[in-house]
């Protein structure tokens, strides 16, 4: 805050630090990389383009390929990483935490994925077809 009464140029710096410290430890709460800050809005990934041209070819049949090329490669990571994390010395507690750590990523990461494809994440009514966050 004292930064941020010394000018335009060092209020949009200490805002910048703000929000870059703000997401680097969401990142790491994630247990994802930080990639540095990146403008609000639509993120253009791969799949997007491939979303479109199905609706403009009526034929959704490449972009579920897709899709289910891109969860099962990720699961499988997730997956791995748990077998290789599980192979630790019972009195290694680091390595135990890793463990867990792993075990909750993988989880967490498919229960997400299925409550977003089926709905049951959402709020609103009590058909579960409420907004989601």
């Amino acid at each position: 805050m004292k930064e941020r009464r010394l000018g335009k140029e060092a209020a949009e710096l200490a805002d910048y630090w703000f929000y870059e410290t703000a997401v680097k430890l969401h990142r790491e709460g994630e247990g994802a990389p930080y990639a540095g800050l990146k403008p609000a809005g639509l993120d253009w990934v791969p799949v997007v383009p491939r979303a479109k041209k199905a609706i403009e070819k009526g034929d959704p049949g490449e972009v579920i390929e897709y899709l289910l090329h891109a969860i099962k490669e990720e699961l499988m990571t997730r997956f791995k990483h748990v077998l290789e994390t599980n192979k630790h010395d019972v009195d290694n507690v680091d390595a135990a935490r890793d463990c867990v750590k792993a075990e909750l990523w993988f989880v967490l990461f498919s229960h997400g994925l299925y409550a977003y494809i089926t709905g049951a994440g959402e709020h609103g009514d009590e058909e579960g077809r409420g907004h989601r966050h």
